[in-house]
């Protein structure tokens, strides 16, 4: 017991002398951060040029010493470029698009690493501006219009030596969201004047890639495309051939297949054009237009056709299984609101509306059906447009109206267009802008808060009547 008690004064003593004796100096000297500054977060570089980076770097420690790696992230081909130096000399030789870029700076005195992280944006003159489609003659025809309000007419026909075939429909911007940076998944022209009624064209050049038959994984017969658009993971969704299609998404977005499509949704339906995909809930309506009635997709992964076989609140204002109407507009406003126009048998013209929502199950819960209260106002050539706060916009003749179904108020936009009649409107700007068409000019009218249509701007000399555009920023 006594040698253990001894043991134990004498390793303490000993650890009382080292503590002793340990006289280092344990304050802590913050390193000296560098200050980097002539770094942009953002370049713009042509195709062929040469983008030069040359940052500045300032130290308050006089040993510091550093070193620069530039490396640029390719994600389309799952790849980087890697450099070294100060200035980057770069030859942007690769695909138009935005592309990532970090730059490790490396203090070579203590080891230390500091990380700028910015993008550049390889762009050729089709990077930014304004694409319309217009029907000249029997031909479509594609003009681009530059920031400057230059204007290549007919640039398809330049480009590849023909025209487009005729009975032009759209122009549509693929676009897939929540991807930094965006990338550039093309246009796709659309038509009925051809069987195959489509073109996809890259962005950047507008070099055609396929036509809308070739983007199918089973090539059919006939491509007659209705109403499209681009989904969230940019691929194509809408009808073709009165079908339900949508472009294959589960692979990657750079890979030759991608938003290729399959078999459309089976079912024993024939689709209206236009149809609603709603944007939070797994559900798509259309409406069969042999039967007359609105039918339902559910959409879990894929769309599956159930046809009627919805819940419906109520049939006092009419039944959307039984609606018999030949439809002129049909759009889902809100996600929620869905708003149709169409003509009876007897050439009468009715307004509906009904709300959906999904539970568990698809409700339709419809709100009236009415006459339209100014039916001499819809002509064969009418089109339409609604914004998400339940305003309706359309032409008649010369003339465009802003129509408020809450109360039936019709209001003629300002805008004189010398007489010609309007082809075309378009939402743009979040639903602040109309763009509008008229024979050989492209309109963008301001419909914002107490605004009634005054001009913002005009782009001339567009080869015959404008039918879409798509503005790329």
């Amino acid at each position: 017991m006594k040698r253990s008690i001894l043991a134990m004064l004498t390793a303490f003593a000993l650890l009382q002398l080292a503590c002793y004796k340990d006289k280092g100096n344990y304050d802590y000297h913050p390193l000296a951060k560098p200050e980097i500054s002539n770094l942009d977060t953002f370049y713009n570089v042509f195709l062929g040029d040469t983008l030069v980076i040359q940052p500045t770097i300032k130290s308050t420690d006089p040993s510091a010493k550093f070193g620069y790696h530039w490396r640029i992230d390719i994600p389309a081909e799952a790849r980087s470029i890697d450099l070294t130096g100060s200035p980057l000399n770069f030859i942007f030789s690769l695909q138009p698009g935005v592309y990532g870029v970090r730059l490790t700076v490396t203090d070579s005195s203590n080891g230390m690493k500091y990380f700028q992280q910015f993008k550049i944006a390889g762009r050729t003159q089709f990077s930014v501006g304004t694409l319309v489609l217009s029907q000249e003659g029997n031909t479509s025809q594609l003009s681009f219009v530059k920031p400057d309000s230059t204007v290549l007419s007919r640039i398809y026909q330049a480009l590849h030596g023909s025209d487009l075939p005729g009975e032009p429909l759209q122009v549509i911007d693929l676009i897939k969201q929540f991807i930094s940076p965006v990338p550039q998944l093309g246009y796709w022209v659309t038509f009925n004047g051809s069987n195959d009624g489509g073109v996809h064209l890259n962005t950047s050049t507008l070099l055609e890639m396929k036509t809308l038959r070739k983007n199918f994984f089973d090539v059919p017969a006939i491509a007659k495309p209705g109403y499209l658009e681009t989904s969230q993971d940019g691929v194509l969704r809408g009808v073709i051939n009165g079908k339900l299609y949508i472009g294959s998404w589960q692979t990657y977005y750079g890979s030759d297949i991608y938003g290729y499509f399959g078999v459309p949704a089976a079912g024993d339906y024939e689709l209206y054009k236009r149809m609603a995909f709603n944007g939070v809930m797994p559900y798509f309506l259309g409406y069969d237009k042999n039967r007359k009635q609105f039918v339902a997709f559910t959409n879990f992964g894929s769309p599956a056709y159930i046809g009627t076989g919805y819940q419906v609140t109520n049939v006092t204002a009419f039944d959307p299984r039984n609606v018999q109407l030949d439809l002129l507009h049909f759009q889902q406003l809100n996600d929620n609101n869905c708003f149709a126009f169409g003509r009876s048998g007897d050439g009468a013209l009715y307004e509906i509306q009904f709300s959906a929502a999904f539970k568990g199950f698809i409700e339709l819960s419809p709100g009236y059906k009415r006459a339209f209260a100014q039916p001499a106002l819809i002509t064969p050539n009418t089109k339409w447009t609604g914004t998400k706060k339940e305003i309706f916009y359309f032409t008649s003749g010369d003339k465009i109206y802003r129509y408020n179904p809450l109360n039936q108020e019709f209001r003629p936009l300002t805008t004189d267009f010398g007489g010609k009649e309007v082809s075309m409107i378009k939402l743009a700007d979040d639903e602040n802008t109309l763009i509008a068409g008229v024979e050989g000019t492209i309109y963008f009218l301001d419909i914002s808060t107490g605004k009634t249509g005054e001009i913002l701007k005009r782009y001339t000399g567009i080869p015959g009547t404008p039918v879409d555009v798509t503005v790329k920023k």
